[in-house]
């Protein structure tokens, strides 16, 4: 496969329409419109930005893919204020993803004026990212080609009583505290506490030290969600897993790709059953793959080519 070394990188800002936030977006890709094959649009993960997914993002723009992302609001740069990092602002979970679908229609306006044609759209969601992009089929899978899962949460049967539990704190302490008692029982309970003995806050996120390193040195990662932000992504993660899809694209090819070792799909089994539900609701392609020895950020860990080449087979199939 050809690669182009003339890439262009442009950041702007999108207008959320349920709102009026200021979305900040970052969109890398060929300069030559005859290079192009494809969009591809990263929904990124919780406590992370888009920033962290450039040196993928350039991977697939140097293989002629228009490569999209935009910082979810109360991430990265998609804030009124610093204070507001792990805040969704009042649209909530329900602004997110619609945030997501006006990216994907901007885009796809974007590219047919630059190549003149319509191009196929594949997204990419990591983690939270993952949920959002899975609630996101549920009413706009028509307007796109194709859907890549990276580090699936898994159906937990505790996701009720968390959203309760952050109820009751917000009631105590209000929407926007940020309460180390919620983040012990919702992140540290089932994902740190496996790994504690590496002595590394946020091991469970990957096998390569330097990558969690630079992870927590981060400052656009550094933070506790507030309890409304932790409200917003369990309800993500319960209605992800509430049937009634009803799939204007059943035949959309979807893959699962998961660390075998990463403690947020809870088990094998379990992301065996996340692919079947997806099927029982419609979706008659769906397969995925597991990478034994990885953990939960596959793109970040020491063998992260092997995951782009497998995304980069399955896009261009």
């Amino acid at each position: 496969m050809y690669r182009i070394t003339e890439l262009s990188e442009t950041r702007y800002i999108h207008i959320s329409g349920s709102d009026g936030l200021p979305l900040s977006v970052l969109r890398i890709e060929p300069e030559d419109p005859a290079r192009i094959r494809g969009i591809v649009q990263i929904v990124h993960g919780k406590n992370e930005h888009k920033g962290r997914y450039a040196a993928f993002m350039r991977y697939l723009a140097a293989r002629g893919y228009i490569a999209v992302a935009n910082d979810h609001r109360g991430h990265g740069e998609s804030v009124l204020s610093s204070d507001d990092l792990g805040y969704f602002y009042k649209g909530g979970a329900h602004a997110l993803v619609e945030d997501l679908h006006e990216i994907t229609l901007e885009v796809k306006d974007y590219a047919e004026k630059k190549c003149g044609k319509k191009l196929p759209v594949t997204m990419l969601g990591h983690s939270m990212g993952s949920l959002a992009a899975r609630c996101y089929i549920r009413r706009f899978d028509a307007d796109i080609d194709k859907l890549v899962i990276l580090g699936c949460p898994s159906k937990s049967n505790m996701v009720r009583q968390g959203i309760m539990m952050v109820k009751l704190l917000e009631l105590a302490e209000g929407k926007r505290a940020r309460s180390r008692f919620a983040k012990l029982l919702i992140m540290g309970v089932s994902y740190e506490f496996r790994f504690r003995k590496e002595g590394l806050r946020n091991s469970w996120t990957n096998t390569d030290f330097d990558a969690v390193v630079e992870h927590n040195n981060d400052p656009l990662c550094r933070y506790n969600f507030t309890l409304a932000g932790y409200e917003e992504m369990l309800k993500l993660a319960r209605l992800t897993y509430t049937g009634g899809f009803r799939p204007d694209n059943p035949d959309m090819p979807i893959r699962f790709f998961s660390g075998a070792d990463d403690p947020c799909a809870l088990s094998r089994k379990k992301i065996v059953q996340a692919i079947h539900f997806l099927q029982r609701n419609g979706y008659r392609n769906v397969r995925g793959k597991l990478y034994e020895g990885m953990r939960h950020d596959i793109l970040h860990e020491k063998q992260k080519v092997r995951v782009y080449r497998d995304i980069l087979k399955f896009i261009g199939s």
